[in-house]
């Protein structure tokens, strides 16, 4: 990375994001309106796709420019990216320790008010003073858990004016390496555009490949169809490679797109829709509380700390109601 920033400005201002001081304009505005107006030409701007926009959840014209600029100022989190080689599920196991967690039951229906909060599934009701909403976005705008009664008008004002970006990952099993040495992950110009291997540190004879693609890298790739989708992101990967004879002896497509338990990736948030996390993450009557990507600030959005950071804030809030 360090190398092709230093070869490459086009592609070092897209990670340092050194640009002019121009303020977005009132009221906000998409990001790539915003970068052509600070003196973004072709190039920049096709890097910022293939990189920014598409970790990003959507394509440049549904991202706020204003939200995007508060990521980059914000180092809260830290700097550098960072991998867990066991896994997320080492860091649930840890959290969920101890913990009576149902697994295999959907909740159907909330209902709510002075007397509680009581959650219906197809066989059972749990009961409970308060309850906590970590619903992906996109179930949430599916209206696929039914809220009784119907959630306030700003609440559904923040879940409808957010988006649902659309995401997939494309995973391929080797028998041999296919990465060049040393090379860990790369940007294609292609679709999908992003590709590391997360085999890389384990013990394994095999190697990994993954694919990410959101927006409209994941719309044209799931038109396709599951095995289109498979073949023409491999071959991607083989021009990239110049390997036309790459052949996986696995490939598996996550599609979040059509799972009903997520409907999507993450929160994006649109242009001229800066409160809109914020206004998700607000109780309802101390009685219903919000975690989950999608109300954490802004910068900390679309994100597992982020998530994680905000199950935190949710639990201090119920505590402050005793």
């Amino acid at each position: 990375m360090a190398e092709a920033r230093r070869l490459y400005p086009d592609f070092d201002v897209t990670r340092s994001w050194a640009l002019p001081d121009m303020p977005v304009l009132p009221g906000d505005e998409a990001l790539d309106s915003y970068l052509c107006r600070v003196g973004f030409t072709t190039t920049p701007l096709e890097y910022t796709r293939r990189a920014y926009a598409n970790a990003a959840g959507d394509d440049m014209r549904y991202i706020s420019a204003q939200v995007a600029r508060e990521e980059w100022a914000d180092t809260s989190a830290g700097i550098g990216d960072f991998r867990i080689l066991d896994g997320y599920d080492a860091l649930l196991q840890d959290l969920a320790r101890g913990l009576p967690i149902r697994l295999n039951t959907p909740v159907e229906r909330l209902e709510w008010g002075v007397g509680g909060a009581r959650a219906y599934t197809a066989n059972e009701v749990f009961e409970a003073d308060r309850a906590v909403i970590t619903l992906p976005l996109g179930v949430l705008q599916a209206g696929s858990v039914r809220f009784v009664p119907e959630l306030p008008p700003d609440k559904l004002t923040a879940i409808n004016g957010l988006r649902m970006g659309p995401a997939i990952k494309l995973v391929y099993q080797f028998d041999q390496p296919v990465l060049p040495p040393g090379i860990l992950a790369l940007y294609s110009a292609g679709a999908p555009p992003m590709w590391w291997s997360p085999s890389f540190g384990q013990d394994t004879s095999k190697t990994v490949v993954t694919a990410f693609a959101t927006g409209s890298y994941a719309r044209d790739l799931l038109a396709l169809g599951e095995a289109g989708a498979l073949d023409a992101a491999l071959d991607t990967l083989r021009g990239e490679l110049k390997r036309r004879d790459l052949q996986p002896i696995q490939a598996h497509l996550a599609n979040w797109v059509d799972d009903p338990y997520s409907r999507g990736g993450y929160s994006v948030v649109p242009p001229g829709q800066i409160g809109a996390r914020a206004m998700l993450a607000q109780p309802v009557d101390n009685r219903l509380f919000w975690a989950g990507e999608a109300t954490a600030k802004n910068a900390w959005g679309a994100t597992v700390h982020g998530a994680y950071a905000s199950g935190q804030r949710a639990a201090r809030e119920i505590i402050s109601t005793f």
